[in-house]
């Protein structure tokens, strides 16, 4: 079985196109984002920290769920993470593609740099049908997903691809939450994912790369995929 896994994590790691990320300061892009003049306030929690405006039962929200499932991902990504994670509510739609977050277009959530940045659900009203803000939110929104994004790109160094990093999030996303996209049917290989993710639809893109993630959990168990990733670390290192 031992072989087996090295052979499984050797796999990984060959279909995966390793790739360096210089991680800045994770305070310096705090204070890129929240601007001196905005005034933001602040929740902390035990694992959390999120900065807002107004909207402070949202911000709450968002720290309780944090500190939540922190101990969930914490446990399966043994990440023994020192500092609080650090959310940003942004609550208007101007705010959040003024800042480091927004790459064309808008999401629920995105993860940057040691740092979350969450889309407030009163912008989410138009977008769905029967829409149920806290239940919803709670079910449906991004804050464990890209806590996952985190804990992939400290575990590996930033040397994950986008594809396997999406994957892992929505693999983890449905074991802690229940959570799962619709299933988008067709054909497409693992290096097509790599070259062309950001090109392809972006909900079939995301249902492959979590059906890729599945597949491999199935035939060779999570504990192999966070060996494969912490390998991935510790190339920086050679």
């Amino acid at each position: 079985m031992k072989i087996m896994e090295k052979y499984c994590c050797l796999l990984l790691l060959l279909l995966i196109l390793f790739y360096g990320v210089t991680k800045n300061n994770q305070q310096s892009t705090l204070q890129k984002v929240l601007f001196d003049e905005y005034h933001w306030q602040a929740i902390e929690g035990v694992y959390s920290k999120v900065y807002y405006k107004t909207e402070k039962e949202y911000a709450e929200l968002i720290q309780r769920q944090a500190d939540t499932y922190y101990t969930m991902i914490a446990k399966d990504f043994e990440w023994n993470k020192k500092e609080k994670i650090n959310f940003i509510l942004f609550e208007t739609k101007e705010d959040f593609m003024s800042s480091l977050f927004y790459r064309g277009n808008i999401t629920m959530g995105a993860y940057y740099n040691g740092v979350i940045g969450v889309l407030s659900p009163n912008l989410w009203e138009n977008q769905k049908q029967y829409w149920k803000k806290t239940d919803d939110f709670l079910e449906k929104g991004p804050v464990v997903h890209e806590m996952i994004h985190f804990a992939v790109d400290d575990k590996t160094m930033g040397n994950c691809e986008e594809f396997l990093s999406e994957g892992i999030a929505l693999y983890y996303e449905k074991k802690y939450t229940g959570f799962s996209m619709p299933v988008s049917k067709g054909q497409i290989t693992t290096k097509e994912l790599q070259q062309n993710f950001d090109k392809l639809d972006s909900s079939f893109a995301y249902w492959k790369s979590y059906e890729w993630v599945q597949k491999f959990v199935e035939c060779y168990g999570e504990k192999t995929l966070q060996k494969a990733l912490q390998q991935m670390a510790e190339k920086c290192y050679k």
